[in-house]
C-alpha cells in the first residue's frame, strides 16, 4: 500500500514543506522535504540551575561529574567518576543520597559508566571496570547484578522487564596487529539473559601507529559509524548509519517499523578542518607527525555523530553544519517529531544535552574555577 501525506505543522502559513510517507513490506517509509514543516521555529536556553562540586558551606559533594540522568520527578542522578558512585540531587540541586561506593563486591562500582532509569524506580549502572550492570532500588539500596563477557559502553533503553544496552566485540587482525570493533545492541533481563538482538551495527574504529619505536591508537576524523539513541517515552532505538541520512527506528521488539529519510548533502572536508582536527591531540609532536603519515583525511564530513530524544518523544539529530552569528559560533540540529516529519531545523552556540521534563541538561566548566559543572537551562520556542 503506497499513500502520500502532505503534513503541514501551522494553519495559515504560506508555503508547505511537503512530507511523503509510503509503506512496503510492513515497514513505513517518511520522505521529508529539504526543508522543515516549520522553518521560522527559533529555540532558545536560559540557564537557571547549576550544581558545582561545593556547596555552600564548601562540603564537597562531587568530585568529577560524567554521565547523567533525570528521572520524572525530577531527581538528577550524577555519575561521579573521582569518586565511583552516583550521587542524587532534587530539582532544586539539594544533595539527597549517594548510590554505590567505591569496591568490587555486591553494590560497589570500580568504574562509573553509563545509567539508565527505569520506569519503576530502579537505577542501573554499568561499571565498564567490572563488566557488570547493578541495579539499585528507588531507595538506593543494591537490588542485584549479572556480568558481561564482552564490553559495553551505553543503556539505551530500561523496561520494567528488561533493558538494552550495546555490545562491543573486539577481533584482532593478523599480521597488522590492530583490533576491529563489531558492535551489536542486544536486550537482557535483570539477570543477565539474552532475550533479543537488535542486530550488528557499525562500530568506531580508531587509526593504529606501530613504527619508530611508537605503537598507539587515536581516533579517526569523521568516521562512518552507527549513531544510536534511544525514545524512553515510545520505547524506540533510533539509528542513523552517517554516511547518508536514513534514519531506522527500531521498535520495543527489535524489528524497524519505520525509515526516516531527507535530502541533504554532506559537507566538505575543509583545510580548517583539518588543521581543528590535527591540532586535537595532545601528543608530541613526532606523535602528531605518526598521526597525519597514517590518517586519510576523508573528502567530506559525516551527516551525524549524536543524536538526542528528547522528553516529548521528539528526535533532534545534531549536524557538522555551523555559523558564525554575533562573534558566536551556532551549531545546527534538524528536530523530528514522533511520525518522523522533519519539523524544525534550529540553531544553538550551546551543545545541546539530556532534554527531560521541559528542561534541557548539559555538563559544562565553570569559567572562574574550572571545575565541571551540570547545568539546568529553560527552552523556549518562539516563531
Amino acid at each position: 500500500m503506497i499513500f502520500g501525506i502532505f503534513a503541514c505543522a501551522a494553519c495559515g502559513r504560506k508555503e508547505e514543506a511537503p512530507v511523503f510517507v509510503e509503506k512496503k513490506d510492513g515497514v513505513e517509509y517518511v520522505h521529508n522535504g529539504s526543508k522543515p514543516l516549520d522553518p521560522e521555529r527559533k529555540v532558545s536556553f536560559e540557564e537557571d540551575l547549576t550544581i558545582k562540586p561545593e556547596d555552600e558551606a564548601g562540603n564537597i559533594r562531587i568530585y568529577y561529574p560524567s554521565f547523567y540522568d533525570v528521572d520524572r520527578k525530577g531527581l538528577i542522578y550524577i555519575c561521579d567518576y573521582k569518586d565511583p558512585s552516583v550521587k542524587v540531587f532534587d530539582s532544586e540541586g539539594r544533595f539527597v543520597r549517594v548510590i554505590g561506593r567505591k569496591g568490587s563486591g555486591p553494590g560497589d562500582i570500580q568504574n562509573v559508566g553509563k545509567i539508565g532509569l527505569v520506569p519503576d524506580g530502579r537505577l542501573l549502572v554499568l561499571d565498564w571496570e567490572l563488566r557488570r550492570t547493578s541495579a539499585f532500588r528507588p531507595d538506593g539500596s543494591f537490588e542485584g547484578s549479572h556480568q558481561w563477557k564482552n564490553s559495553s559502553n551505553d543503556i539505551f533503553l530500561a523496561k520494567d522487564s528488561f533493558y538494552v544496552r550495546d555490545e562491543t566485540v573486539i577481533e584482532p587482525i593478523f599480521p597488522s596487529q590492530t583490533w576491529k570493533r563489531k558492535l551489536y545492541v542486544k536486550a537482557y533481563d535483570y539477570s543477565g539473559k539474552e532475550i533479543f538482538s537488535f542486530g550488528e551495527f557499525v562500530a568506531r574504529q580508531s587509526g593504529f601507529v606501530n613504527e619508530q619505536g611508537r605503537r598507539f591508537s587515536f581516533s579517526l576524523p569523521f568516521g562512518i559509524i552507527s549513531v544510536l539513541a534511544g525514545d524512553p517515552k515510545n520505547s524506540r532505538l533510533y539509528h542513523c548509519l552517517n554516511d547518508k541520512y536514513v534514519i531506522e527506528v527500531f521498535d520495543d521488539k527489535g524489528r524497524i517499523f519505520r525509515k526516516i529519510d531527507r535530502p541533504y548533502e554532506r559537507l566538505r572536508v575543509t583545510d580548517e578542518d583539518k588543521k581543528r582536527y590535527f591540532s586535537g591531540f595532545g601528543a608530541s609532536e613526532k606523535d602528531k607527525a605518526l598521526i597525519e603519515k597514517n590518517v586519510e583525511m576523508p573528502a567530506q564530513k559525516s551527516v551525524t555523530e549524536r543524536m538526542i530524544v528528547d522528553g516529548e518523544g521528539r528526535l533532534w539529530v545534531e549536524l557538522l553544519e555551523e555559523r558564525k552569528e554575533d562573534g558566536r559560533t551556532l551549531r545546527a540540529y534538524d528536530v523530528f517529531d514522533e511520525r518522523g516529519f522533519y519539523v524544525y531545523k534550529v540553531w544553538s552556540d550551546i551543545s545541546v544535552g539530556l532534554i527531560r521534563n521541559g528542561k534541557m541538561y548539559r555538563l559544562s566548566v565553570d569559567k572562574d574555577t574550572g571545575d565541571r559543572v551540570l547545568k539546568r537551562y529553560r527552552i523556549s520556542w518562539s516563531n
